[in-house]
């Protein structure tokens, strides 16, 4: 179960903070590295339409990035460029939550379902996107080794200033929620060894609340607007139809980023009905 939540030995493991709740550090880098990769992709050519494509999660993934005009000045068109690229990276966090529940499988044969929505993926996923954009307009987004050794020093400090746990205290935390997160007279794969998810994709999130904690906690926030462009029409993540898409229902088209959280409410739905039906 720990390494399932993360509670191993390894960097990218699950970490307790009294401010932002459960971080998994994998997470954070994850979406963080996303940002600077789609960073670099869309700032050369800023306000040209394009299209990047991933590996199929269920469905063909592809950024449609819309052509604009760009501002004029260089320092501007750098900052647009990064805030869309996280607000991008954040949108294939959301997909990869979606396609867990929904049957993807990295290996063949091994679901992905219980992992899915875990209440600490997105908040994670939304601090590695602010990050990665902080690390970025900070000048360190011109090369893979300035980037990471910036991000290193980055995830530190924000670790700190979301009052970081010890390792010990960690755990200890982690057997307090035993009942309410999670169920440890459960196995995997039973789905339900986790029983605490969140749904919620919105970019202005709160960690998911956990009990005893008495610290306020800490917003997370991606701006609608930067110097009066709308990400959202800038561009998105859209899924095509797939080879494989398991219980995903094939879109008419495809899925814009503007159809996940109703995909995200019927995986709610469906899990309380399932959920309930396994507590009689």
């Amino acid at each position: 179960m720990k390494n399932l939540l993360g509670l191993s030995e390894e960097q990218n493991g699950l970490i307790y903070t009294r401010r932002g709740g459960f971080i998994d550090i994998a997470h954070v880098r994850d979406t963080a590295d996303n940002t600077f990769y789609l960073f670099n992709r869309i700032a050369p050519t800023l306000g040209q339409a394009g299209r990047i494509f991933y590996s199929e999660e269920l469905g063909v993934r592809r950024v449609q990035l819309n052509a604009f005009t760009p501002p004029a000045g260089v320092r501007q068109r750098y900052q647009l460029a990064a805030w869309l690229a996280g607000h991008l990276a954040f949108e294939i966090a959301q997909w990869h939550e979606i396609a867990q529940w929904y049957g993807f499988q990295l290996v063949p044969g091994f679901s992905e379902e219980i992992s899915a929505f875990s209440p600490e993926d997105l908040y994670s996923n939304l601090l590695g996107a602010r990050l990665a954009i902080n690390v970025i307009l900070s000048g360190h987004g011109g090369s893979l080794e300035d980037y990471n050794q910036a991000m290193d020093a980055a995830l530190k400090q924000v670790l700190t200033r979301l009052l970081v746990a010890t390792r010990g205290e960690t755990e200890a935390m982690f057997q307090q929620i035993d009942g309410d997160w999670w169920n440890s007279h459960r196995r995997v794969p039973d789905k339900f060894l986790v029983l605490k998810r969140n749904y919620d994709l919105q970019e202005n999130r709160l960690p998911t609340p956990v009990p005893f904690e008495t610290m306020p906690p800490y917003r997370l926030t991606m701006p609608e607007q930067v110097g009066g462009f709308r990400l959202r029409d800038l561009g998105e993540l859209q899924i095509y139809p797939g080879h494989d898409m398991q219980a995903l229902p094939v879109p008419a088209q495809y899925y814009g980023a503007g159809a996940f959280q109703g995909l995200a409410d019927r995986a709610h739905e469906a899990d309380k009905t399932q959920l309930a039906r396994t507590e009689k």
